[in-house]
């Protein structure tokens, strides 16, 4: 009821990601024609362990792996960073949460408006060599 009156809400769901967040809400009782009007967006995110700056290494496929050391507890990881999805509710995306569009017709509305999946992000932290595949498939796997 606030964010009808104009009032900034910041809320936190469990959901797997930004898109099962629309349902989420439908499922607690929020009205799909309220919800498609005040809705902004969706920030899903999830944590990945950071590979060691100390003993990291190459693998076989030139990404680099974890190996593990004193530094790291051998671990080979020592922190961790953030992978995120951002669903933005542009026009599209609010007429399928009024009409209670399917999950699929959601994330096909986002991916058109912009929208990248946690798993598409921590490709660049892979890239980056900040994080394992290993690592980002633990946490993203479907």
């Amino acid at each position: 009821q606030a964010s009808l009156t104009g009032h900034l809400v910041l809320a936190t769901l469990h959901t797997n990601d930004a898109v099962s967040a629309v349902t989420r809400l439908t499922d607690m009782g929020v009205e799909p024609f309220l919800l498609s009007s005040s809705l902004l967006g969706v920030l899903a995110q999830r944590l990945v362990r950071r590979l060691c700056t100390h003993c990291a290494a190459p693998g076989p496929d030139g990404q680099m792996q974890p190996v593990g050391c004193e530094a790291c507890g051998h671990t080979g990881y020592q922190g961790r960073t953030g992978i995120f999805e951002l669903l933005v509710a542009d026009d599209a995306v609010r007429a399928l949460v009024h009409n209670r569009a399917a999950e699929s017709e959601l994330l096909a509305a986002g991916a058109q408006g912009g929208l990248r999946s946690m798993r598409a992000d921590g490709e660049r932290l892979v890239a980056a060599g900040i994080t394992s595949r290993a690592e980002l498939l633990r946490v993203t796997r479907d």
